[in-house]
């Protein structure tokens, strides 16, 4: 029972001691039984533009897009997360919070059960979101490597009927709401042509894209909860020749399990026409993400693919689409 209870992993901060390496990847268990809890959530910095289209300023916490938000009465800053299913909130700002547990694990091992809840909705500047499900749990850890009021993770059933523009480079968020089609009902939210695009598949929740690193197939996600790029210790030699190891570090997941991985810099990555070359990537063994997914993965590619670009997450068409940089 278990088993199939954690086929989708809970949020998960990977801990590295080595300065300036870290790697996020909030993650989220499947739940049977939910108790309903009635919040709104707001975006106090955010500019509405009409109903259909807000932006969103972000501040980047490491190599996280932490945005301040408010549920209810609680503020403080959120992550965006890709990678994760639905949205957390983190138990240490909701104590009187009570419900069915499940238990769960991680990529180091067996972590704290986390409580499942219904939020009825959630309020992005008089934009509405219903019957959002959302797992409550302890994310202090993370609050405490972070030194921030930490209240919780947004993920894709909070995104998925948006278009979502990440801008790196202006640190600003861009959600418009999509027909049932995927087209923008604000046809002005986006006033820019994008000079690239690159389909995906969903799988779950996961944007996966093909990609090749010197002619060999792989299978990566996008993920924006990633703060280093993530390579299967699996995958073919041609594609170890390059990826450049600079040391071995300690991983510590939230189940306090320590293992060892290859830290090191990661070259040649095409994914469509994107190229990219000379990104921090952690090589570990990705077998127990797979399984939690159902699919196997080849790596992760995160804040260091994601950064140089300014991208847009379309998932009703399963697209990206990549934007100029803005001129000096």
């Amino acid at each position: 029972m278990i088993e199939k209870q954690t086929r989708f992993l809970i949020a998960l901060l990977i801990v590295l001691f080595l300065p300036g390496w870290t790697f996020g990847k909030p993650e989220i268990p499947d739940a049977s039984e939910m108790r309903f809890m009635s919040c709104g959530l707001t975006f106090s910095e955010a500019v509405r533009i009409n109903p259909n289209t807000i932006y969103v300023p972000f501040n980047l916490i490491g190599r996280l897009v932490a945005i301040e938000a408010r549920v209810d009465t609680v503020e403080g800053t959120f992550f965006l997360d890709t990678g994760a299913e639905r949205l957390l909130l983190n138990s240490n700002h909701f104590q009187n919070v009570r419900g069915p547990k499940v238990a769960s694990a991680g990529t180091t091992g067996r972590i704290e059960s986390v409580y499942h809840k219904k939020v009825d909705t959630l309020l992005w500047d008089r934009m509405f979101f219903a019957n959002q499900q959302a797992n409550i749990l302890d994310l202090s850890h993370i609050e405490r490597k972070k030194n921030i009021k930490l209240i919780g993770i947004i993920g894709y059933e909070v995104l998925k009927d948006y278009e979502i523009f990440l801008d790196y480079q202006l640190k600003r968020l861009i959600l418009t709401r999509l027909d049932k089609k995927g087209y923008r009902l604000d046809s002005a939210a986006i006033y820019e042509e994008p000079y690239d695009s690159l389909d995906f598949k969903l799988f779950r929740h996961m944007i996966v894209v093909k990609s090749e690193i010197q002619g060999v197939n792989l299978r990566f996600a996008i993920d924006t909860g990633a703060e280093l790029n993530l390579l299967d210790r699996l995958v073919k030699k041609k594609v170890l020749d390059n990826f450049e190891i600079i040391k071995r570090v300690n991983m510590v997941g939230a189940g306090q399990k320590t293992i060892e991985v290859l830290a090191g810099t990661l070259y040649r990555v095409k994914c469509g026409n994107q190229k990219s070359s000379g990104m921090r990537t952690l090589l570990t063994n990705l077998d127990e993400m797979g399984e939690s997914y159902g699919l196997r993965l080849d790596g992760f590619l995160g804040y260091e693919f994601l950064y140089t670009r300014r991208t847009l997450i379309n998932y009703k068409r399963k697209k990206l689409f990549f934007f100029k940089q803005h001129r000096p």
